[in-house]
């Protein structure tokens, strides 16, 4: 089998709303009994496709402008997100190498990100390596292509990390002409 090599599109944007939405997001978390899963200390991931929690339906409304700037750039007329959860990494807590099934794309927003070096990591199978040159900081919604491998390091720091995690669909594509070429 040959193995094709492409570069991929990812989107970077920062959430203005950022400052507000984290203190919400907080006091959420603190204020609800929460268990962990695998090795992720606290998440609502099987929780994931009730779409009325509180958080979810805020956040929902922030994302609409930033997914809409995203359905642009790839040509596309409908955006689906199909499920959202949050999850909290104390130390030393982690996520194991994944995919994201049943959807196209994987969001990404960072409640809290104490350094850079416990981003989210991506792998590139076709260099069998981490790609490490992914510029994130707290405050940043971080949409890639839900086939990449990717995880969540170990949290080196004594704080908290806090990401919320959606999949999102893009569909309908919209045709600049009739031409094939």
């Amino acid at each position: 089998m040959k193995t094709i090599k492409l570069n991929t599109l990812g989107f970077i944007q920062k959430i203005e709303e950022h400052k507000e939405f984290k203190s919400f997001m907080l006091n959420y978390i603190l204020s609800n009994n929460f268990n962990s899963y695998d090795d992720v200390s606290t998440t609502d991931w099987l929780d994931a496709k009730n779409t009325n929690r509180e958080y979810v339906i805020e956040m929902e409304k922030i994302l609409k402008t930033y997914l809409t700037n995203i359905s642009k750039k790839l040509k596309t007329l409908e955006i689906e997100i199909s499920n959202m959860w949050f999850q909290r990494y104390s130390k030393h807590s982690n996520h194991k190498w994944h995919y994201h099934t049943r959807s196209n794309w994987t969001g990404i927003y960072y409640v809290e990100l104490p350094e850079e070096k416990v981003k989210t990591q991506l792998y590139d199978l076709n260099k069998n390596k981490i790609i490490d040159d992914i510029k994130l900081k707290e405050g940043d919604l971080f949409v890639f292509p839900a086939n990449i491998l990717h995880r969540s390091p170990p949290n080196i720091s004594e704080k908290n990390k806090t990401i919320i995690s959606f999949n999102v669909n893009f569909d309908n594509v919209e045709l600049f002409d009739n031409t094939y070429e």
